[in-house]
């Protein structure tokens, strides 16, 4: 009988390369004959589908999981936070206006290539929803404890600029806060799972890093 853990594991993976192929037909396209697109364009292009890729990868290598949130709001939380930009885009035009798409496209390839990395630092510990597999703490996860979303919110800020109005405004900020719920289930079910945690979270920041040093203990 297929668990849990298993029938996500099918859907994520049915889910990116779904997204990835359409993320690299453009880019077939592109390279077989002579297109319109930027330069710039087409390597934001090629980063995200790198991206969608790495998802992939790392959703079929992930680690078995050491203890999940339970209910329905975690896991509604978890799909509507990773897909609810994509419900924006086809909700809204692009604007039309040549500086605020390459602006939206340099905050896109940042946040997608920071997150690649992120992702790629993650490693098999990996997922969507909110799960505990592995606690990770050291590389970009030792500045702040959700990197990865602080590099998505980058990611999404560009889309909101790429298709600025106020609807768009609107779904960004249902997506910031989407984001924000699913990273406190996360840590939710962290805490329960590695008794470690604690000590880490408050050594660690959660979403916004240090840029000062703590101040030395007395005697120090």
């Amino acid at each position: 009988m297929f668990n849990e853990d298993f029938i996500g594991r099918i859907a994520i993976v049915f889910a990116m390369t779904v997204l990835a192929t359409s993320g690299a037909i453009p880019l077939f396209l592109y390279f077989r004959q002579d297109t319109s697109a930027s330069s710039l364009a087409v390597v934001t292009q090629l980063a995200s589908t790198v991206f969608l890729l790495l998802q992939l990868v790392m959703t079929v290598a992930r680690l078995p999981p050491k203890g999940t949130a339970q209910g329905i709001e975690p896991r509604v939380t978890s799909v509507a936070g990773t897909f609810m930009i994509l419900l924006a885009l086809s909700l809204t035009p692009a604007l039309q206006n040549e500086a605020a798409q390459v602006t939206a496209l340099c905050l896109v390839l940042i946040g997608t290539a920071s997150s690649t990395l992120c992702l790629y630092w993650l490693g098999r510990s990996f997922s969507l929803m909110a799960t505990a597999r592995r606690l990770v703490t050291t590389g970009p996860y030792s500045i702040v404890r959700h990197p990865l979303y602080i590099c998505e919110a980058v990611f999404v800020t560009g889309m909101i600029l790429s298709h600025f109005s106020l609807l768009m405004v609107a779904l960004g900020a249902l997506q910031f806060l989407l984001q924000y719920r699913r990273a406190r289930n996360e840590e939710g079910i962290l805490r329960q799972t590695f008794p470690e945690y604690e000590a880490y979270a408050q050594r660690v920041p959660m979403l916004l890093p240090r840029f000062r040093r703590a101040a030395p203990a007395p005697g120090q």
